[in-house]
């Protein structure tokens, strides 16, 4: 069981790995990026984008670790996969966000991470979803309400690569 958790939690960075290698025709390069939160985020309000503040791929300087927002670079289909760490007890609700022009928001893709556990265990859970984007569309990790998220060596993860 061991081994399959720990599989399961390293599968979005995995993914991404095998996604930003691949290189296209030559001089094309491939939108992709992985930003990681690199502190807990205690007492998060409802609505604050999640703190994915360490930036660990970003092939087209896409993603901004200070407002922790991905603008698509150029229109098409991407694929993005984002992943929460509870405290024991507490739950944590986060909604993937699709931001047009004007500020107009959408809801593209839920993760619901619940820690029902005693102790001192916590729960590491991971969403993926599809867009079809344009140009300036920003796509952000929202709480959907308050909230405690853990980082220390757990490392969550909000990355993304166009398709």
């Amino acid at each position: 069981m061991a081994t399959i958790w720990w599989n399961m939690k390293a599968l979005p960075i995995l993914v991404l790995v095998t996604f930003a290698i691949f290189k296209g025709s030559e001089g094309y390069v491939q939108v992709a990026f992985t930003a990681r939160m690199n502190s807990d985020a205690l007492n998060l309000q409802s609505g604050s984008a999640i703190p994915y503040a360490v930036e660990v791929v970003d092939t087209s300087n896409a993603y901004d670790n200070t407002n922790h927002k991905f603008t698509a670079p150029s229109a098409g289909l991407y694929f993005f996969t984002w992943s929460v760490t509870s405290l024991p007890g507490y739950p944590v609700d986060t909604a993937l966000v699709k931001e047009k022009a004007y500020n107009n928001k959408e809801v593209i893709g839920r993760l619901s991470c619940h820690n029902f556990s005693k102790g001192n265990k916590r729960n590491t859970c991971a969403q993926s979803t599809l867009a079809q984007l344009n140009a300036g569309d920003k796509i952000w990790v929202k709480a959907t309400e308050r909230m405690s998220l853990v980082s220390g060596t757990y490392w969550p993860t909000f990355s993304g690569i166009k398709l």
